[in-house]
């Protein structure tokens, strides 16, 4: 009679509190998905409701900036330089960006995001969203595209919306009034790439991510009547160096 009332007690107890948390489980409320990755292999942002346990991971959003100024020995015109960080982390060059904050739009991130990393203070009234009832639209930002593949970034799952900025001394000062675009945050140093250069001396593991595919879009939507030396056929020789040549984004025709 005592071990049928003790087996008994056991199952009642087993039933009240539930199997053992597994290794992809780590609380009560973080065992049922709804939307995003699977729970077995859950990466990215990731939310739970405390009080109804639903839970959802979804991709992390970033901004990526081309950061482009006319090259100091610009004699013809059209000659551009692509202001790249060199990562801490990896060592490789990279675009200027990062992620969103909460409560942050896209265009304040990359007011932000420049600051923070190379110095330069962007006025509010050249980072204002284009605007419908404008019949010009006065943002210094051009969008390039929306970076969406889940392979591009090996941390996770990361959608970037990628801007062109040109940097302009004259509308837009650095903090130490150098007017020179200097490291800051978690960046090693900042250096002048020529755009020209770019997927043909600075090219495939020299960039972070699919980096590369960003610039070579931009590069491709500013081509004027060859001012880059470059024609478009030259251009798709330079993609076989891409992360992945079928990296899935949507892009502009031109800036």
């Amino acid at each position: 009679i005592l071990l049928t009332f003790t087996v008994a007690i056991l199952l009642q107890l087993k039933k009240y509190i539930g199997p053992p948390p597994s290794s992809n489980c780590l609380t009560k409320q973080d065992q049922t998905w709804h939307g995003g990755h699977p729970a077995s292999t859950k990466s990215g942002s990731c939310w739970c409701g405390s009080a109804d346990g639903y839970c959802m991971c979804t991709p992390a959003v970033a901004i990526d900036i081309v950061l482009y100024s006319k090259s100091s020995d610009d004699n013809v015109g059209g000659r551009y330089d692509v202001w790249a960080v060199r990562r801490g982390d990896t060592g490789q060059l990279a675009t200027i960006g990062g992620f969103v904050d909460l409560g942050e739009t896209t265009e304040r991130a990359v007011q932000r995001e420049v600051e923070e990393e190379t110095g330069i203070i962007i006025p509010d009234e050249l980072i204002i969203p284009q605007s419908n009832n404008k019949k010009e639209n006065q943002s210094a930002m051009k969008l390039i595209g929306v970076y969406s593949d889940p392979r591009r970034d090996n941390r996770r799952h990361i959608v970037s919306v990628a801007y062109a900025l040109e940097f302009s001394p004259n509308v837009m000062t650095t903090k130490d009034g150098s007017s020179v675009p200097k490291a800051g945050d978690d960046a090693k140093e900042v250096i002048a790439v020529p755009l020209r250069d770019i997927g043909i001396k600075f090219k495939g593991d020299d960039w972070y991510a699919d980096h590369l595919s960003i610039l070579l879009d931009f590069k491709e939507q500013i081509l004027d009547d060859g001012t880059l030396g470059q024609g478009l056929e030259d251009l798709n020789s330079q993609r076989k160096w891409e992360l992945y040549g079928d990296v899935a984004r949507s892009t502009c025709r031109k800036i």
